[in-house]
């Protein structure tokens, strides 16, 4: 049979076996992404607080149409100016660390020319020495003055001296340590972020940006909590609900584009369609990711629970004729 010919090559198929997988053999065993719609009780109410998870009280929401309760996102945002300041002192102690190691490595560097500059000047050159020949006895007489072979205490030569100085000139300065730590080894050290932020979108967040939600209740006998004030239609986790961010009041999409978007104003108020209104999120929880999130997936490379193993590997011989798992 020649080399390359297709029926060669369908007898080296792999491990899994002799030939490909089907469509059907592969959605059989799992593979590829399998998707589930989130259930009701894993979708968060409209008017539930995303840190409490439970109806808010007192509800604010805030420009991006995120609800919380006014005394949770109070102290989640108080809790984050407390880590600001702790964060902040943390880092005025660091930046007070690099400047006391910046000036004892500036001593230590001063400290270490002078010693260089001592050795190449003294270290190896001329010195003086006492005789007690010749003018006298005590006196001294400068090295390398006399005849050579006598007083002669070291190298004294010029090229000697020279030759030194070049040495420690080119020394590495891996060998003249300094006691401090390479600046390219330590972690930049960043300044804490200021501002407070939403813990769901994670976007800056003030407490003037919060505005207080109006919610309006059913009328009596009928069931649910709110409804819009415009259609009297009560409000389900399904409804898109919009804050007005001058009043505050709570309408259905439906109510605002039917009455409000027209006149521009409610109540006698002014309401700009691009400022002034908030569209509140819905489909998530503070858990599941918050938005329209509505529905979970997860993939499979191999299936699920790795049936890919029932198959050629370590099963014995190669499947002929599809699926067989023994």
């Amino acid at each position: 049979m020649p080399r390359g010919s297709t029926k060669k090559h369908s007898k080296q198929a792999g491990t899994l076996g002799s030939e490909a997988l089907t469509h059907s053999e592969r959605k059989a065993l799992g593979y590829g992404t399998v998707k589930e719609r989130l259930g009701k009780e894993t979708v968060k109410d409209y008017d539930a607080c995303a840190l409490t998870l439970t109806s808010a009280k007192d509800a604010v929401v805030t420009p991006e149409g995120v609800v919380y309760d006014r005394g949770a996102i109070l102290e989640c945002l108080v809790s984050q100016k407390l880590e600001y300041e702790r964060k902040l002192r943390a880092y005025e102690r660091a930046l007070e660390g690099e400047a006391r190691d910046a000036e004892d490595r500036a001593n230590k560097k001063r400290k270490i020319e002078i010693e260089a500059f001592h050795a190449a000047n003294h270290h190896g050159g001329a010195t003086t020495t006492t005789t007690g020949e010749g003018e006298g006895a005590g006196s001294r007489k400068s090295v390398g003055d006399g005849p050579a072979g006598k007083d002669y205490a070291g190298a004294a030569s010029s090229h000697s001296i020279d030759f030194n100085a070049k040495r420690i000139a080119e020394m590495p300065t891996f060998w003249q340590i300094d006691g401090g730590v390479d600046d390219g080894l330590k972690h930049a050290v960043k300044k804490p972020e200021k501002e407070t932020k939403c813990p769901t979108t994670m976007k800056k967040l003030r407490m003037k940006d919060l505005v207080a939600v109006k919610w309006t209740k059913v009328r009596a006998g009928e069931s649910g909590k709110h409804m819009c004030p415009i259609t009297f239609k009560t409000f389900t986790n399904a409804t898109s609900i919009v804050v007005l961010k001058p009043t505050g009041d709570a309408l259905s999409e439906e109510g605002y584009k039917t009455v409000v978007e027209g006149e521009g104003a409610y109540n006698g108020t002014p309401i700009r369609p691009n400022k002034d209104v908030i569209r509140l999120q819905k489909g998530g929880t503070g858990f599941a990711g918050s938005g329209t999130q509505v529905e979970s997936k997860v993939e499979f490379e191999m299936g699920v629970g790795g049936t890919g193993a029932l198959r050629g590997q370590n099963r014995g011989a190669q499947s002929k004729f599809g699926l067989r798992f023994t």
